[in-house]
């Protein structure tokens, strides 16, 4: 299998999808050098396929899928082929918490402890009442778990309660979310965090997470192929996880979906950026620059929802995304309104991430 895919990327054999809205001779080094290089990027970390979007100034300019989505199957990557996007799912998440403080039903310095019934924070020497829901967003609350594992069946998937408690199966059993940091006072990465907002969502609406965030997300945005709910018509437009060696892996169930757990496709993500860009038509301007905003307690890490991450003198915001099998970044300079969107179904696929926006950004910022 590992020779066929060399084979595939020397000779770059890739799905053409272009988008463009403006001549390509403005940024037609920035394309090359990025197109040109991603076949060599794929090849030595051995990742079977990537999908990318391309964003300058505002505009979606170019969009392009490699590889393959299912070797075996020589099924080729494209804008509508399924990817787990990991952490990137917090992004989202966030976008549905703000979502209700906008409409006036949570407010982002009430303690979380003010709306939830179905689970306690346990009792620790920290301060539970200065578990915030803003502080939750951006990483300051003093919470732990760090990652989730996911399940290969999903009738073993725990309630969020339990896994809450801890009931996560082998791999992470009895790590339960709690109180780690005196809230408040530093930066600590918590899915833990992120779960805790799931099961608010559920407790002030009434809803299940993932009915909430596809009627308020993704029915209004027209995202028809993105979803917290795995069912089979989403497996089935869906690449395929692989490993290190190029070898298949299960797909992964979550029952920390809000940290974890959203599919989508380039297409449909491309409609969220140009929501959070241009059309405000669910979510107001002022409500993506409050987002968008470093905070001073995580040093200037984490917006709301938003990493901030610094290449140089460049600010971008965004998100990574890494699951088994699947690696992925959405990151944008909203000063200039440009960046990145990168899908990938290999498990060396953050070193194709990194090394592509390092090319990015050292052609974009050149002029």
């Amino acid at each position: 299998m590992r020779k066929f895919l060399i084979l595939l990327l020397i000779t770059t054999y890739v799905t053409p999808i272009f988008a463009q809205k403006r001549s390509l001779v403005a940024t037609d080094s920035l394309i090359f050098n990025v197109n040109n290089k991603i076949p060599e990027l794929l090849q030595k970390a051995n990742v079977p396929g990537m999908a990318i979007a391309i964003y300058d100034n505002g505009e979606l300019i170019y969009k392009k899928g490699y590889g393959f989505a299912d070797v075996q199957n020589q099924k080729s990557i494209t804008s509508s082929t399924g990817f787990n996007i990991g952490s990137i799912s917090k992004l989202f998440t966030a976008f549905g918490i703000m979502k209700l403080h906008e409409e006036g039903k949570i407010g982002l310095d009430t303690p979380v402890a003010h709306y939830l019934t179905r689970w306690k924070l346990p009792e620790t020497e920290y301060n539970k009442s200065k578990v915030t829901i803003r502080h939750l967003l951006n990483h300051t609350a003093g919470i732990s778990v760090h990652g989730y594992p996911g399940f290969i069946d999903k009738k073993m998937l725990p309630s969020i309660e339990s896994s809450l408690d801890g009931n996560n199966g082998p791999q992470r059993a009895d790590e339960k979310v709690k109180l780690i940091l005196e809230p408040q006072t530093k930066f600590q990465y918590s899915g833990g965090g992120y779960t805790i907002l799931q099961l608010l969502i559920e407790e002030v609406t009434k809803m299940s997470f993932e009915n909430f965030m596809d009627v308020t997300i993704f029915q209004p945005l027209k995202m028809k192929n993105t979803s917290f709910v795995i069912t089979d018509e989403v497996l089935e437009n869906s690449a395929i996880p692989y490993d290190k060696e190029s070898e298949k892996l299960p797909f992964e169930y979550f029952t920390a979906k809000g940290a974890a757990g959203l599919q989508t496709t380039l297409d449909d993500f491309s409609k969220f950026i140009d929501e959070i860009l241009h059309k405000h038509s669910i979510f107001s301007k002022e409500i993506v620059d409050i987002m968008t905003t470093a905070t001073k307690v995580s040093g200037n890490q984490y917006g709301l929802g938003f990493r901030i991450l610094r290449l140089g003198p460049i600010k971008l915001k965004g998100h990574a995304g890494s699951n088994t099998g699947w690696q992925s970044a959405f990151f944008m300079d909203f000063t200039t309104k440009s960046g990145l969107l990168m899908l990938t179904n290999g498990d060396q696929g953050d070193d194709v991430l990194k090394r592509t926006l390092r090319i990015w950004a050292s052609t974009k910022y050149k002029r």
